[in-house]
C-alpha cells in the first residue's frame, strides 16, 4: 500500500505556495531609453560599431517582491556612426532584491534577438543570451524610475549593450 501523507504534505506545501504568489502580484508596464553600444560585423564590411540611442516598451509581471517574467521591444530613434537598431525583443527573468520600502536592486537573465542595420551594407540579424543588472527607485506605490545596463547580445554578428533609464507603472 502506499503511503499518501509525504504526496499530500508535497501538495499541500505547492498549493500554498502558489496561493501566496497570486496574493502579492502585479502587473506592470513601463518605457525605457538607452543609450546603446552596437558592433556590427559583415563579412564585406569591417567592424562597424556606434552608438545609437533606443526606445523600447516592457511588460511584465511579478508573480511576488522576488520574482518577475518580463518581455521588451524597441528599436533605435537614429543612426550613429551608420548603424541602427531596426529592432530589439526581449524576454527576461526578473530575480529581484527590495533593499529598503523605496529601492530594489535587481538581476535579468533571458533570451535577445537583434536586428542591426549596417547603412549601405544591409542587416544582420542576432540572438542569444542576456543579461543585466539595475535599480529600481519607487517614486509612489505604482510609479517607479529604473536605471540598469543590459547586454542584450554577444554574438559574432551583431552586439548590443545598452544604459537604461526608465519608467514603470504597476497596474
Amino acid at each position: 500500500m502506499i503511503n499518501k501523507r509525504p504526496w499530500l504534505g508535497a501538495l499541500s506545501a505547492i498549493s500554498l505556495g502558489l496561493c501566496s504568489f497570486s496574493a502579492s502580484a502585479d502587473f506592470y508596464a513601463g518605457a525605457l531609453v538607452s543609450y546603446s553600444n552596437a558592433e556590427f560585423h559583415h563579412s564585406s564590411s569591417p567592424v562597424t560599431e556606434g552608438n545609437p540611442f533606443l526606445l523600447q516598451a516592457q511588460a511584465g509581471y511579478f508573480f511576488n517582491d522576488y520574482l518577475a517574467f518580463e518581455a521588451r521591444y524597441g528599436t533605435s530613434v537614429q543612426r550613429d556612426s551608420g548603424l541602427a537598431v531596426d529592432n530589439l525583443a526581449s524576454g527576461f527573468i526578473k530575480l529581484n532584491m527590495p533593499v529598503s520600502e523605496r529601492i530594489a536592486l535587481y538581476g535579468l537573465a533571458g533570451y535577445s534577438s537583434v536586428q542591426i542595420d549596417q547603412q549601405n551594407v544591409g542587416p544582420n540579424k542576432d540572438q542569444g543570451f542576456s543579461f543585466g543588472l539595475g535599480m529600481h527607485y519607487a517614486l509612489d506605490k505604482q510609479n517607479a524610475v529604473v536605471f540598469e545596463f543590459v547586454d542584450s547580445t554577444s554574438e559574432d554578428q551583431a552586439r548590443l549593450n545598452a544604459l537604461t533609464l526608465g519608467f514603470q507603472h504597476r497596474f
